[in-house]
């Protein structure tokens, strides 16, 4: 080991002048080197001991992690309100909900409305109060109407509502021209439809009318909807086949990551697939309450009855909320 040395001053000059050669005296080097040996010793038991508190340390924390009391699972009620959360947080969203409570105050007015019912329920006023609540809610709905003009110009815009990328170009057209532009010229009409209603000696036109016209491109919509519906079917099944002789593929070469890929993308094809599926069958329960209400007498001398058109609107309500329900849970 090399030591630095030390230069003798003048002091230990004079020092080693007056020592006789029969006394043993360390020498000032030797002194000097036992110096640096301890510091040498000391840093590196220094160096030595950093670790060893950094190792301390960490198994101190490991520790205590593992005996830290985890977190209790939430609750059903948490659960149920996470989930309801992420339901009513838009305005598509809540007028769902909205729905459900206008079409099912209608049934519970309707069948309530028979004596039998009356008679056993021993309340006559079941059935109007259920009729008020009915019609209260679809004056409500038309208010949430008021943001669909802006989210349909984005969808026109953007090309949102065609749903993603498709290899038919006629999806993003479709979408864009008749689904968007129909929207764009249906909620305007909506609006003063609304105010016709609420505001007869303000707003003094055909209320009646204006609704028949916006159903008119409602229907448009519904049209246009089916359609690019159908086509996103027929492509989402060829990719299906197609995704299965991938995975059937991946399972020959014993390709462990491959397989799960494969996995991973069937699963997601098949729950656009679904919700497509959900999809064509919301627009067969609209079409024909949407031509009923197209009609220019249909408030004086409807071409469907009122259970007809109520039921199929029930039927559509609960079948959108399904369709919602399962794409939040996945």
């Amino acid at each position: 080991m090399t030591v630095r040395q030390r230069n003798p001053s003048k002091n230990d000059r004079e020092e080693e002048e007056d020592l006789s050669p029969s006394k043993l005296v360390p020498s000032a080097n030797s002194s000097w080197d036992k110096c640096i040996d301890d510091e040498e010793s000391s840093s590196h038991e220094n160096g030595t001991q950093q670790p060893l508190v950094e190792a301390i340390i960490s198994t101190k924390q490991q520790e205590h992690q593992k005996t830290a009391t985890p977190p209790p699972p939430p609750s059903a009620l948490d659960n149920f309100l996470s989930f309801y959360s992420t339901f009513s947080y838009g305005t598509f969203t809540a007028d769902q909900g909205l729905k459900i409570l206008q079409w099912s105050s209608w049934a519970i007015a309707y069948l309530t409305a028979s004596s039998s019912l009356n008679s056993r329920f021993k309340n006559k006023h079941i059935s109007p109060s259920f009729r008020h609540i009915y019609n209260d809610l679809s004056m409500a709905r038309y208010a949430l109407r008021f943001y669909g003009f802006f989210q349909s110009l984005e969808g026109y815009r953007s090309g949102s509502w065609a749903g993603g990328t498709w290899e038919n170009p006629l999806i993003a057209k479709i979408a864009k021209y008749l689904m968007c532009g129909s929207m764009l010229i249906y909620y305007p009409l909506e609006h003063v439809a609304y105010a016709g209603w609420q505001m007869p000696k303000v707003v003094r036109v055909d209320a009646n009318r204006f609704s028949a016209v916006s159903c008119r491109y409602w229907c448009a919509y519904i049209v246009g909807d089916f359609l690019v519906s159908c086509l996103k079917w027929r492509e989402l099944k060829k990719k299906l086949t197609e995704a299965g002789q991938r995975l059937l593929w991946k399972k020959k070469e014993d390709d462990k990551d491959g397989i799960i890929t494969a996995l991973e993308e069937q699963k997601t094809i098949i729950k656009n697939l679904r919700h497509v599926k959900i999809q064509v069958i919301r627009c067969l329960l609209f079409i024909l309450p949407a031509i009923n209400w197209s009609l220019p007498n249909w408030a004086t001398d409807p071409w469907l009855s009122e259970p007809v058109v109520n039921g199929l609107m029930l039927g559509e309500a609960y079948t959108c909320v399904y369709q919602s329900i399962r794409n939040i849970c996945g």
